[in-house]
């Protein structure tokens, strides 16, 4: 008998344990469904860019400037994502006539894009961007791939003018070869912070040799561009009819040897991370 009330006063202590648990748990724990978790850090957008071009079977500016683009001699390939690419045919070239204010004074400035060329690049320098400068020859903002016979290696060149340095021509030449940058997707960027005066130039989401190259002893400051009369993707800006320089094509200038993809503009010198998460992601 006293075992039989031993047993059951066992039974009542856990019952009454397990009835109390529970209560407690419930207490002192919110449920899984209340549980408020804070969001993730929002990626580089589309809308972060003034202009881009996705390329998607046509050559359509979806940021935010969305300029007016015409296009001669451009077909569309795969892409470096699911999408399509833009392929640049001989002498083609994609060109913007109207440039808004925005991008004639952008201070600072970032251009981000994939490029799969034909290496090695031979018989003449092919034309990848430019902003156009109708006094001269070059443009504001000109970049291009030197002759180099060296298979996959790139020899890019930039030119830079600006009119707001207050001593000097305001003119900057920059150059940079990229081992095993042609024959594939490879992902370019270049930027440029008025704050530093540092030019960066990017090869798949990390700095080549030119990293934070001080311009104008560091005081080239915000870019001001003068008698900008349109922007080129995939040639020279002196190259396109009608020319946007003060004259007309040259025999050893071509249009770029391959196929543009997932180009973007932006008025600001896009962080590392930023130029990362473009490369990373594929963007």
């Amino acid at each position: 008998m006293k075992s039989t009330k031993i047993i059951l006063s066992g039974l009542s202590l856990i019952l009454t344990f397990g009835l109390f648990l529970p209560a407690c748990q419930k207490l002192d724990r919110p449920a899984l469904g209340e549980l408020i978790l804070d969001p993730p850090p929002p990626p580089l957008t589309i809308l972060d860019s003034k202009s881009y071009w996705h390329f998607n079977e046509d050559t359509r500016d979806t940021g935010e400037l969305r300029l007016s683009t015409s296009a001669t001699s451009i077909s569309f390939v795969p892409g470096v994502t699911e999408g399509s690419a833009a392929q640049v045919g001989a002498g083609g070239y994609m060109v913007v006539r109207n440039v808004p204010d925005a991008l004639k004074s952008p201070g600072s400035f970032s251009i981000a894009f994939w490029m799969n060329g034909v290496g090695p690049v031979q018989g003449g320098a092919q034309g990848l961007f430019a902003i156009s400068k109708s006094t001269e020859f070059w443009g504001n903002f000109e970049v291009f791939l030197e002759n180099l016979d060296n298979g996959s290696e790139a020899l890019i060149k930039i030119h830079m003018y600006n009119a707001g340095v207050a001593s000097g021509n305001g003119e900057e030449w920059t150059e940079v070869k990229i081992p095993g940058a042609l024959n594939k997707w490879t992902h370019l960027a270049m930027t440029y912070s008025a704050a530093t005066s540092e030019l960066t130039v990017y090869a798949d989401g990390q700095p080549t040799t030119v990293n934070k190259k001080v311009l104008g002893g560091g005081n080239y400051g915000p870019l001001v561009w003068e008698n900008v009369t349109g922007l080129v993707l995939g040639s020279f800006a002196f190259q396109v009819s009608p020319t946007l320089a003060n004259h007309g094509a040259e025999g050893w200038a071509k249009s770029f040897n391959g196929a543009l993809d997932q180009f973007r503009i932006f008025t600001k010198a896009l962080t590392p991370a930023e130029v990362a998460n473009l490369h990373t992601n594929k963007l």
